[in-house]
């Protein structure tokens, strides 16, 4: 899964569109395990308590929940996602250049953390959340 959006760590306008497909499905799989995790023997309660106190994997669920669905209904947003209009498509999901890396990368554009998350980042963190709740929960 991881490997399908590291293809995209580089931003161009080539690949602008299938980069956002593949940062969308990430997404919509990685916080699914949610799900997974509640059919298992895993607490709904848990899960949801430790996926709103992740920056990470609250970020993950509200991008894979706007992505999927027009409105986000069911429950209130933990982050405010800034939806551009880019090569036809509306999405928080913009190329920016990163003077560390000295490269153009994919970034998500959220209120609350006041710059860009760049996407690969969140991936990698995300991932990393869904570990240490498996390590803090496992029995």
């Amino acid at each position: 899964m991881k490997e399908e959006i590291d293809r995209f760590s580089v931003a161009s306008d080539d690949n602008f569109k299938n980069a956002v497909d593949a940062f969308t499905s990430f997404f919509i799989q990685c916080y699914h395990l949610r799900d997974w995790l509640v059919e298992s023997r895993y607490l709904r309660r848990d899960i949801d308590i430790f996926v709103s106190k992740s920056p990470w994997l609250s970020l993950c669920k509200d991008m894979a929940n706007k992505q999927k669905h027009k409105n986000i209904d069911k429950y209130e947003p933990q982050n405010h996602l800034v939806e551009h209009n880019i090569h036809g498509l509306k999405t928080p999901i913009i190329s920016y250049y990163d003077p560390i890396k000295k490269q153009n990368r994919f970034g998500i554009d959220v209120e609350e953390f006041g710059t860009l998350i760049d996407v690969i980042e969140l991936a990698e963190r995300s991932i990393d959340e869904w570990e240490r709740f498996l390590y803090i929960f496992s029995i």
